[in-house]
């Protein structure tokens, strides 16, 4: 083997040691295998989003908040649009898209472990004053493509409070362990 190649592995295996990982990617899985999704809208974009990413990491979605060690409940979801620029025509050249979204944490007994959460993502885009067409659809990809990192952005800050909770004492560590009450009763 090469010195440039065991270079290389050393610095892989080093990142791999650090805990670094690929932005966008979230390991939920290592802290929950259930999760309860719920929001106003339950067929709405986002949720679908969500539903997608927590699904390809193996997240069982549950029905109930009481089968799922947590819920995550997003709250709403806004939308905004304004004029960012204007043209010497006096007509919109850019637009500016805000996707916005307010959420909570709660833990199976549907005890507050973090609350009004909010993830937001903001993308500027030329209007083409020639074509109506073209501007509608580049506003349809692009709040498409704002969607998918918000979706990501409440997953990291999901996992955030869910660590954070852990830390604390709030929930315990295992994924499938039943929470303990008070009284040093356990449920299920």
């Amino acid at each position: 083997m090469s010195v440039r190649s065991m270079m290389i592995a050393v610095l892989i295996l080093l990142t791999g040691a650090c805990g670094w990982q690929l932005r966008g990617s979230v390991a939920l899985s290592s802290l929950t295998d259930t999760l309860h999704l719920t929001s106003p809208d339950d067929y709405g974009a986002l949720m679908v989003e969500l539903r997608n990413r927590l699904s390809a990491d193996d997240i069982r979605l549950t029905d109930s908040p009481t089968e799922a060690r947590y819920t995550l409940r997003v709250n709403r979801e806004l939308v905004d649009k304004r004029v960012a620029a204007v043209g010497s025509d006096a007509l919109a050249s850019a637009y500016e898209l805000t996707l916005r979204a307010e959420f909570d944490v709660l833990d199976q007994r549907g005890m507050p472990i973090a609350t009004r959460l909010a993830s937001s993502v903001t993308r500027s885009y030329n209007a083409s004053s020639g074509s109506a067409g073209s501007s509608a659809q580049e506003e349809v990809l692009l709040t498409r493509e704002m969607r998918t990192e918000l979706a990501q952005q409440i997953l990291r800050q999901l996992q955030a409070a869910i660590n954070a909770a852990q830390a604390e004492g709030l929930v315990s560590d295992a994924p499938d362990a039943p929470d303990e009450t008070p009284n040093g009763e356990t449920t299920p």
